[in-house]
């Protein structure tokens, strides 16, 4: 995959200088949040739907209608037999919420105490917690495309193990910005844009497994 992706956004200039609507560094940075929520959404799709019964047979399994411990353990199994061992498991957060009753899931305090860089992972990656030697369980939020269609965008029936050195996900460079200010209509409209190449490369299959949720 090798994609670019871009978001805009118009605003009043008058209400931006009245500062009714943020700072443009506000601003910046929401659009950043968002194109790091799209196309982290992007892949997981990708991913999620590549691996099925027919073509990777030993790296696939169903659970029925939640996840299950087996089908996790096996998953586990498989990938540390296959990649040396499990860099993260990944999915929408409530479709990882049956982990937290496996016997081997623990918080990362045996006393539950947050200290600042377990915090700041948390923040960043969207969970807290291991299980059975994984210390990245990664909560993806769930995201919808606007208030009227309310259609979720990320799939919540598919949860990922991945293995070490599956593949690359890569931004070619930072975020390339583009403003200005448009004067014909009145009142004046501050527009401000971001783009960003990515691209993905998977060259070890078997170390990435797929439960599907059915």
């Amino acid at each position: 995959m090798l994609e670019g992706h871009i978001v805009k956004v118009m605003s009043n200039l008058w209400d931006l200088e009245k500062g009714e609507i943020g700072t443009v560094q506000e601003i910046r940075q929401e659009m950043t949040s968002k194109l790091v929520d799209f196309y982290a959404g992007k892949v997981f799709s990708l991913l999620s739907t590549v691996w099925n019964a027919a073509n990777t047979p030993d790296n696939y399994a169903e659970s029925s209608t939640k996840l299950t411990k087996t089908a996790l353990d096996a998953a586990i199994d498989r990938i540390n037999y296959r990649a040396g061992g499990v860099r993260a498991i990944v999915g929408v957060k409530n479709s990882l919420l049956p982990i937290t009753e496996f016997a081997g899931y623990a918080t990362y305090d045996s006393h539950k105490q947050m200290s600042d860089p377990i915090l700041t992972e948390a923040l960043s990656e969207g969970w807290i917690g291991k299980y059975r030697g994984v210390n990245n369980i990664i909560g993806l939020s769930q995201t919808w495309n606007n208030p009227e269609d309310n259609t979720a965008l990320l799939p919540e029936n598919y949860v990922l193990v991945i293995g070490n050195n599956a593949g690359e996900f890569v931004t070619f460079g930072d975020h390339q910005w583009k403003e200005y200010t448009e004067m014909a209509p009145t009142p004046p409209y501050f527009i401000l844009e971001a783009c960003i190449q990515t691209g993905l490369i998977v060259d070890a299959a078997e170390a990435i497994y797929i439960i599907r949720l059915v």
